[in-house]
C-alpha cells in the first residue's frame, strides 16, 4: 500500500507512505551511500531479511542484487545522490516513488510512465536502466511482490505537475501491489 499526502502550501510537497513490503526494496537504494563509505555488504542483510517476509529467500536475494546494480548504475549516471528517507522508514521521497514507478512500469518495456519517471531521475540511457529495472520487477513478480504501475495522469498528479486528484492505493490480501484508483 502506498498512500500519498500533499500539502497545498508548498509545490511538490508530497509524502508517500510505502507498503511494508516496499520498504526493504527502497532500503537497498537508501543503503548505497553507507555501502560506498564502508564497503560492507552486510548492510544489505537487513533489506534482504525484510523481503523474506514477503517472498522466498532466493527471490529476496535476487531482488537485492538487482536493486544494488540499478542503484549503482543510476547514481553513476545521475551524478548526484538521491533524496532518501532514513533506512527502515515507510515514508518515501519523490525520488523513491519515481524509483518504484520506474521499476513497476519497466516490467513490460518502455511506457510513458517509464519515460517520465526516468526523466525525473535524470536517466540518460533509458534502454539500459529499463532493462535493469524490468529485471527487478520480474524478480518481484516471481516472489509475489507486484507493482501495478500508475497511469500517466496519476503519476503526473503525484509528482505535482498534473491535475490534482485523490489517489487511493490499496494492498490486495496475499500479495503486495499498487492498486491505483482515482
Amino acid at each position: 500500500m502506498v498512500e500519498a499526502f500533499s500539502s497545498s502550501s508548498a509545490p511538490r510537497s508530497v509524502a508517500f507512505l510505502l507498503h511494508p513490503s516496499m520498504v526493504p526494496v527502497i532500503d537497498v537504494f537508501r543503503s548505497l551511500s553507507r555501502l560506498e563509505d564502508q564497503y560492507d555488504l552486510a548492510l544489505l542483510d537487513e533489506p534482504e531479511r525484510g523481503l523474506t517476509a514477503f517472498t522466498q529467500p532466493e527471490a529476496a536475494k535476487a531482488i537485492v542484487s538487482d536493486a544494488l546494480l540499478l542503484a549503482f548504475a543510476l547514481t553513476r549516471q545521475r551524478g548526484r545522490p538521491f533524496c532518501h528517507r532514513p533506512v527502515g522508514s515507510r515514508h518515501g521521497s519523490l525520488d523513491e516513488y519515481c524509483l518504484l514507478a520506474l521499476i513497476g512500469s519497466s516490467r513490460n518495456g518502455v511506457s510513458d510512465v517509464t519515460r517520465e519517471a526516468a526523466a525525473l531521475l535524470d536517466v540518460v540511457s533509458l534502454d539500459f536502466m529499463v532493462s535493469l529495472a524490468g529485471e527487478i520487477g520480474r524478480q518481484m513478480d516471481l516472489g509475489t511482490l507486484v507493482f501495478e504501475r500508475p497511469s500517466l495522469s496519476e503519476f503526473r498528479a503525484l509528482m505535482g505537475y498534473g491535475p490534482s486528484e485523490e489517489v487511493l492505493i490499496e494492498a490486495v490480501l496475499g500479495k503486495a501491489e499498487f492498486n491505483f484508483r482515482s
